[in-house]
């Protein structure tokens, strides 16, 4: 009825009176009354008015009501990339900034507009925007103290051991998106190319036992840099290492689903390039801050969606053959119990099942000790069972990817002779199946 007798714009009116009360009722009848309302949502055309209030209220029940409505309308799609260019600069300012106290001893008038309620709702509308396209989360990564507020604001509630706060929910879910296709700065990818160069080992004369000598340097093993600690400011905090333990803390403490997953999956996507950074990421998640045992913990007790994404990270994580030992020894057991017995299975996507082969496909890669490992596990009939999978028109995914296996675990010579001990053939590794997926 509001919207059929054209009440809303009265309401949007309203918002620039003399009576700070009248303000507040209006923002609060304005909230309610494009909650769950799509048409009525499209009906406050333009945010300038909530905005220019937002900027100058002081009331904090009016605050809380003009964030609620943001809040509300961040829910339509058509709205989130017009909220992406007109509401960040001021929810930052006005409200991440003084309630996150990421200001705190600066301003002191800025203290008197820190309110949990506030906070809550800014950044569950921001959370909106942040899911609503490349556009939206390029502005939000650019808007200056946005990322800095959020992340020193997580860093508070973790320092005061309260991870569930239902704030940091939102937050680390903001991050989480704005991590997603993220591109890094070429410089920063120059300083830890340059840093990799100065680690790497040099390259002596040979002596008196020349080739012996070249060999033995080849196969040492270059170091990897790792992330610096630094002080990174705004996008920076997205790959930072001070970020990347923030994350595992989480992972570590907190019990709330979203949580958890947004944690786990902002360190997937930064680890999911092919970069130096993404390398250095990788590098410092597992040889620094000693990251898989936290992730095995969420294959532990993590739902669905958490293990779906802990086993993604995995994936990526084990493309790094110097990582491979730290995987083998923390997290192969795990990873071998959670492989279906057939492809068919129904309590576990597929997308899982092809990611486990794939990391057990990077680990078999080199070191034939990774391969005995996999086998002692009591991996191989499942990797059978799962090749054997067809789809009526050949291998399903994960067989496909069980297929590829196979073929890479048949590669050590050294354990043929193993392999015949426990039963298995020549053809149960290089088939015409397993042979057509390789190719």
């Amino acid at each position: 009825m509001v919207f059929y007798l054209h009440g809303i714009p009265r309401l949007i009116k309203l918002l620039q009176s003399d009576s700070e009360e009248l303000e507040r009722i209006a923002a609060g009848a304005l909230r309610n009354v494009v909650f769950e309302s799509s048409e009525n949502k499209m009906e406050v055309k333009g945010v300038a008015p909530v905005m220019r209030l937002l900027r100058r209220s002081r009331n904090i029940l009016t605050r809380r009501q003009l964030t609620g409505l943001l809040w509300n309308l961040s829910s339509h799609n058509l709205l989130k990339e017009h909220l992406s260019k007109e509401a960040l600069e001021i929810l930052t300012t006005s409200v991440l900034v003084p309630c996150s106290g990421l200001s705190e001893g600066e301003n002191p008038k800025d203290g008197m507009l820190a309110d949990p309620d506030t906070f809550y709702n800014a950044t569950g509308c921001l959370r909106n925007i942040s899911s609503a396209g490349p556009e939206g989360r390029k502005a939000m990564r650019q808007c200056e103290n946005l990322i800095d507020s959020l992340v020193y604001y997580i860093r508070g509630t973790i320092a005061d051991y309260k991870p569930d706060d239902k704030s940091t929910e939102n937050c680390v879910c903001i991050l989480h998106n704005l991590s997603y296709q993220v591109e890094l700065p070429q410089k920063y990818a120059s300083d830890l190319h340059e840093s990799r160069l100065n680690l790497a080992p040099k390259t002596k004369t040979p002596g008196c036992f020349g080739s012996r000598s070249a060999k033995i340097i080849q196969r040492l093993e270059p170091k990897r840099p790792l992330l610096e600690k630094g002080s990174p400011s705004g996008v920076e905090w997205l790959w930072s290492a001070i970020t990347v333990r923030m994350y595992l803390s989480i992972m570590e403490r907190s019990i709330c689903p979203y949580t958890q997953e947004a944690a786990i999956g902002a360190l997937q996507n930064i680890t999911v390039g092919n970069g130096l950074v993404s390398q250095a990421i990788a590098h410092t998640i597992v040889q620094r801050e000693n990251g898989l045992l936290q992730a095995m913990k969420m294959l532990q007790e993590g739902g669905m969606v958490v293990k779906k994404t802990a086993v993604s990270l995995r994936c990526n994580i084990s493309r790094y053959r110097e990582l491979h030992a730290h995987i083998v020894k923390q997290v192969l057991p795990q990873l071998v119990v959670m492989l279906p017995n057939s492809d068919t299975s129904t309590d576990l996507p597929t997308e899982v099942t092809v990611s486990l082969c794939h990391i057990l496909i990077n680990l078999s890669q080199d070191e034939t000790q990774h391969v005995r490992a996999i086998v002692n596990h009591g991996a191989l009939p499942k990797i059978i069972n799962i090749s054997a999978e067809d789809n009526g028109f050949g291998p399903t995914r994960a067989g496909q990817a069980a297929c590829i296996l196979l073929h890479s675990m048949w590669s050590h010579s050294e354990l043929h002779r193993a392999y015949r001990k426990a039963g298995y053939r020549k053809a149960d590794f290089v088939n015409s199946r397993t042979s057509k997926a390789v190719h």
